[in-house]
Order: C-alpha cells, then sequence, then structure tokens
C-alpha cells in the first residue's frame, strides 16, 4: 500500500490558510485610515496635507523661506533645509500615524496624525 505526498485533507488546509490570507488584506485594504500631515512652524499649522488622498505638493517654510517639504505619493519628507547639518533631510519619509520629524533651526516640524489614537507597544518612566 503506498502512501499518497498530499491527501484530500491537505488540500482543503492549504486552501483555507490560503483563504485567510486572502480576506485580510482585502479586509486592511478596504478599510483605510484617513492620514494627515500637519505643518508647524514657529509652533503654529500652517499647512494640512491629506496623505490618504495621495495629493503631491511643495511646501517652502522655514525662518528663510528655504526648508522644502515634499508631500508625494503617500508620504511627507524634508527635501532640503538651510541648516548646516541638516538632520531634518536624513529623518526620512513620513506616512504612518505618529510618525514626526522637525528642523529645529529653522522651526519647522512636521507630524503626521490619523483617525484613531496609535498603539503604544512600551511606556518608558
Amino acid at each position: 500500500m503506498e502512501r499518497k505526498l498530499i491527501t484530500k485533507t491537505d488540500i482543503f488546509i492549504i486552501a483555507g490558510i490560503v483563504a485567510v490570507i486572502i480576506l485580510f488584506f482585502v479586509f486592511k485594504s478596504l478599510y483605510k485610515e484617513n492620514i494627515v500631515a500637519e505643518i508647524y512652524f514657529d509652533g503654529e499649522v500652517i499647512e494640512k496635507i491629506n496623505l490618504s488622498a495621495k495629493e503631491e505638493k511643495e511646501i517652502i517654510t522655514g525662518e528663510n523661506n528655504k526648508t522644502v517639504i515634499i508631500a508625494k505619493g503617500g508620504e511627507i519628507y524634508f527635501s532640503s533645509s538651510c541648516c548646516e547639518d541638516e538632520i531634518c533631510v536624513e529623518s526620512g519619509k513620513l506616512s504612518e500615524n505618529g510618525d514626526f520629524a522637525s528642523c529645529l533651526p529653522e522651526k519647522v516640524v512636521i507630524k503626521v496624525v490619523g483617525e484613531k489614537e496609535k498603539n503604544v507597544d512600551a511606556v518608558v518612566y
């Protein structure tokens, strides 16, 4: 009596796992949180950009009007700044709820906020 490598039960289990994975991604793509980037200059909101709508925008701000912020493809980032070290440019692209970057010499902050509160994975005192 020969034993089969894959049985009907194995096929049903694999099909069930694949169906669960597909349903997970379908529901995740249907429910997208509305993500907005708020740009602050000197403590005041000067611009709000809806990242969920994937708007493309270039904002020039800062004390010297030389800080360039680019929003495109659902992400926002500092493109260039007139400060010496340009740490803000190295902070990367922001797209998730709770992300933020700042250029302190130019008094510019980018904060990404969403509809629901971000889950905290740890608390430090």
